[in-house]
């Protein structure tokens, strides 16, 4: 399964790209050291970047939680937009298809790499909900559940089979 993650990751290359450059930034805010900025290896850490656990509920949070959302709100647009005909090109026929392959190509890549890895999901799930508050627990609880599921789901791939089928939907339709 390993291989076809890898091999995922980088048919994905865009998506992963963002999402490193997301996480850097929140370890960068956060003020946690990052041990190495490779985006591409071949390993269970593809498309992440490798950084010292944060030591609190909030920075834990954040580094999950802020790249799949931005990830999440670039695919959105970028599935949305050609369908509702916000790309102002004046196109028709094969030339607007080629611009709808690309945007969704590009959707596809940063849904797939939205979600943390693993082991900053666990990390996540230590820090708030076992030493943090209860209003903490609350507030995060959302995000959590969808950062933690989604850590699963992109680890067996799964989220880019349902990606990848979804748009295969949208260009057969």
């Amino acid at each position: 399964m390993n291989i076809l993650y890898v091999i995922t990751r980088f048919i994905t290359f865009p998506g992963a790209l963002v999402r490193a450059m997301w996480e850097h930034l929140v370890c960068k805010i956060c003020g946690v050291p990052v041990e190495d900025n490779r985006t591409f290896r071949n390993n269970e850490m593809c498309s992440h970047i490798e950084h010292e656990l944060m030591p609190h509920a909030q920075g834990a949070f954040a580094v999950c939680f802020v790249p799949a959302f931005m990830n999440g709100l670039l695919a959105l647009f970028l599935v949305w937009a050609p369908m509702l005909g916000l790309f102002a090109f004046e196109m028709t026929g094969a030339a607007s298809k080629i611009v709808n392959i690309v945007a969704y190509w590009f959707a596809v890549s940063l849904y797939v790499n939205s979600y943390p890895s693993i082991e900053d999901a666990l990390n996540m799930k230590e820090k708030v909900y076992k030493h943090g508050n209860t209003f903490q627990k609350i507030i995060y609880s959302p995000g959590f559940l969808g950062c933690y599921v989604g850590a699963y789901l992109e680890k067996y791939l799964i989220t880019f089979v349902a990606a990848a089928g979804g748009i295969v939907y949208l260009l057969v339709k």
